[in-house]
């Protein structure tokens, strides 16, 4: 039997309620020369049992007997098993539109200078409905995306394909338990320090917000609406960028997602979660005053509330 040109994985934990449309969505590819690794990270519930039913060939099925708790290890478990030239990676409760592969395949072949290539995403309900696109066109970045990616994560793994041959260069996703639902960013930063990127604008892949995501389910408000968190490990982890990116840009982009976040939490009402941020901002750059504002902001807000509650 001839190797696959594409190894899709698909890393599973308890998604038996779309577990069964994701992989479909992939058997319904127009391009048919793949296979299909799906690890299941111990589910206990009918996950694995579902997978099961799908008889098609290229499907090859790994049940871990001892649930990680992080999604890098069932994608390292799928990138040590794969075969194919290019790999491409499907968390188990998104989906594909029937042309990704096909297009990505085209792409990288005609564009040998672009080993990683990313596509418009959509967000849908737990119901499979539209809600709006991830990113749109004019945001995503193509080409040297290190500077783009370092302020925001634009990129999302499930419309993700990859040349094996980078993921031996970088390494695979870390498995470290303070990277749990950031190891897709921390991933896609070392990708983009290492190589250039091509984008297909257009709409190939479908992710699913839904409350028991792993991203919705660790809950860290440090990284919500902006990664402050990775931004802050880009800053700390500053020679990885080679010199390419100076601190001043670094502390920068720091700077401003604490910010945003302080006025994320503030307009909803989350005081202590806003002065944490402006706490951050202040010892960053001491000397500034947006920190101070946003503290100042976050103290009176917080006062506001408290007196209409106790006049209610």
């Amino acid at each position: 039997m001839s190797e696959p040109l594409v190894s899709v994985i698909v890393g599973v934990y308890n998604k038996e309620r779309f577990v069964g449309d994701c992989l479909r969505s992939v058997l319904a590819q127009n391009f048919g020369d793949f296979e299909l690794i799906v690890v299941d990270d111990a589910s206990t519930d009918e996950s694995a049992q579902l997978i099961q039913t799908l008889r098609d060939p290229r499907i090859r099925f790994v049940q871990r007997s001892v649930n990680s708790g992080l999604p890098a290890v069932p994608r390292n478990e799928g990138i040590r098993m794969a075969r194919g030239e290019y790999l491409a990676f499907l968390d188990g409760d998104d989906a594909w539109m029937p042309e990704k592969l096909e297009k990505q395949v085209s792409h990288m072949g005609a564009h040998p200078e672009h080993p990683l290539t990313h596509t418009l995403c959509q967000v849908m309900d737990d119901e499979g409905r539209f809600l709006r696109l991830r990113h749109g066109p004019e945001q995503l970045p193509s080409g040297d995306c290190l500077e783009r990616l370092l302020e925001h994560c634009w990129i999302s793994i499930s419309s993700v394909m990859v040349r094996k041959e980078l993921v031996g260069q970088i390494g695979g996703f870390d498995e470290s338990p303070a990277l749990k639902a950031r190891e897709d960013y921390d991933w896609l930063l070392r990708a983009s320090a290492a190589a250039r990127f091509g984008m297909i604008p257009e709409c190939l892949a479908s992710y699913r917000a839904c409350p028991d995501s792993i991203s919705q389910a660790a809950g860290n408000w440090r990284s919500t609406p902006r990664d402050y968190l990775s931004h802050r490990d880009a800053l700390r982890n500053i020679d990885r960028w080679g010199g390419r990116i100076g601190r001043g840009k670094l502390e920068g982009i720091l700077l401003g997602a604490a910010e945003e976040n302080a006025y994320f939490w503030r307009e909803r009402g989350e005081h202590r979660k806003s002065a944490w941020f402006a706490w951050e901002m202040v010892r960053l750059s001491p000397g500034s005053f947006r920190g101070w504002k946003q503290l100042v902001a976050a103290g009176l807000r917080r006062r506001s509330r408290v007196k209409e509650a106790a006049g209610a």
